[in-house]
């Protein structure tokens, strides 16, 4: 199997465990706010509802590129698409989960979410790494915006954790995968090499993605 395989069958592991932690949610669980900070402090956090549409177009995102396949030049890979400029970008992301559950109940995501976390893997299987389409920013292969997607549903497994005041539930490979995408983002945004204190890969992951207060001045590298 080659490592564009390998990529999708990892990131078919990790929406697994993340559609199993919605699927189970009691119906208080909904409502509850995560520990994301908005770049606005006056707006309120996202509940665990928003979190699920987040996760909706975040990971369908790759379901676009596949559909949108073109012949183009690549302008990103999955490192460098995690660059970009928060106060840009957080505002749209943000309002962007309350889009996607408009006209929803909690009790239906759990079913959004298998289709959309379904439909990623088996579209993805069935077309070429090297397709190119459009990948948010810029053009992406496929083979390169499928990891960036494992990125995204660790780290924000560990916000839907986190609110649930349970034990993360990420794989010990995703954690390794992101770790390392972690590793170089912060190689090319500035000096490289993780603090001393940070050798364990999820304390990396935490702390880089501003999951965990840190006093190193380069972090966190994403938001």
């Amino acid at each position: 199997m080659g490592h564009f395989d390998d990529d999708i069958a990892l990131l078919d592991a990790e929406l697994s465990v993340v559609l199993d932690t919605f699927t189970g949610l009691a119906d208080d669980d909904w409502a509850r706010p995560t520990h994301l900070v908005p770049l606005d402090p006056d707006l309120p956090h996202w509940t665990v509802f928003e979190l699920a549409g987040h996760f909706d177009i975040s990971i369908g995102l790759t379901r676009m590129l596949i559909d949108s396949a073109q012949e183009g030049q690549p302008g990103r890979d999955r490192t460098s698409f995690f660059i970009f400029p928060r106060s840009e970008v957080a505002p749209a992301v943000y309002d962007y989960a309350y889009t996607m559950v408009e006209g929803k109940r909690p009790g239906d995501m759990p079913g959004v979410l298998a289709e959309t976390f379904g439909k990623t893997v088996e579209e993805s299987r069935a077309t070429p790494g090297d397709t190119v389409g459009s990948g948010y920013y810029a053009l992406m292969r496929l083979d390169e915006f499928v990891p960036s997607r494992v990125v995204e549903a660790v780290v924000h497994g560990l916000d839907l954790t986190d609110a649930l005041d349970r034990e993360p539930v990420a794989t010990t490979a995703g954690v390794a995968t992101t770790a390392g995408i972690l590793d170089e983002l912060l190689a090319r945004r500035t000096v490289a090499g993780r603090p001393d204190d940070l050798a364990d890969d999820l304390a990396w992951v935490r702390a880089a993605s501003g999951r965990a207060p840190h006093s190193d001045p380069r972090l966190p590298l994403i938001g």
